[in-house]
């Protein structure tokens, strides 16, 4: 009994640690651009208040196109990482609940309960984490976009001659954080997969009940 729990409890860490250092990774490359792109809108709303010079909105502009390169290159290398982050988290619930069927919810050994309710509780933090530091880029995008905008129509009337530059920036569209381009990693990914497997767990709670 001993050696079976040993096993079970080395299955689940060599099963654990690859997808949470990818995830690890994948969260921490999302969060640093986001927070590149945040600091960006920082130095715009330095700015907003008073007329920006040619100078100022030149140099922005051309940090802003470093980080739409930067954006690209984020979600062409890690797109098929986070592919297999899901995939993988995917299938230790839907490994929960299969469980729950095999061995009928009360047939559970305490190594084997406790890896599968580990399991479970590691797949929706790993999940979660992936999606919000992915959606972090889009929001702060939206973000500086939002400030250009207000930037323009205040500088509308003025016939200042960064409009121009002002206007090419709004007009550039930074692309979203994807799971090899099949779902986009926003916030309600969470709350439609989750409702899925929720939906699933409820079903089989009630397949299985005398």
């Amino acid at each position: 009994m001993l050696v079976k729990d040993t096993l079970i409890v080395m299955q689940f860490v060599c099963l654990l640690i690859p997808p949470a250092l990818a995830a690890l990774l994948s969260g921490t490359i999302f969060f640093k651009t986001g927070d590149l792109i945040g600091k960006l809108r920082e130095n715009l709303e330095n700015i907003k208040s008073d007329v920006p010079c040619h100078n100022e909105i030149s140099k922005i502009s051309m940090n802003y196109n470093y980080l739409y390169v930067l954006v690209h290159e984020v979600e062409k290398e890690f797109s098929l990482t986070n592919f297999l982050i899901l995939c993988s988290q995917w299938f230790n619930l839907n490994t929960v609940l299969f469980c729950y069927i095999l061995y009928k919810g009360d047939l559970l050994s305490y190594s084997l309960g406790s890896q599968i309710i580990a399991e479970l509780i590691f797949a929706i933090i790993l999940n979660i984490s992936v999606i919000q530091c992915a959606s972090k880029i889009s929001y702060q995008v939206f973000r500086v976009q939002t400030t250009l905008q207000l930037m323009h129509n205040k500088s509308a009337t003025t016939k200042c001659s960064h409009l121009q530059i002002m206007k090419n920036m709004m007009d550039i569209k930074f692309p979203e954080m994807t799971a090899y381009g099949i779902v986009k990693l926003n916030p309600s990914l969470i709350a439609s997969s989750f409702g899925s497997v929720l939906t699933y767990g409820l079903l089989v709670i009630n397949v299985n009940r005398p």
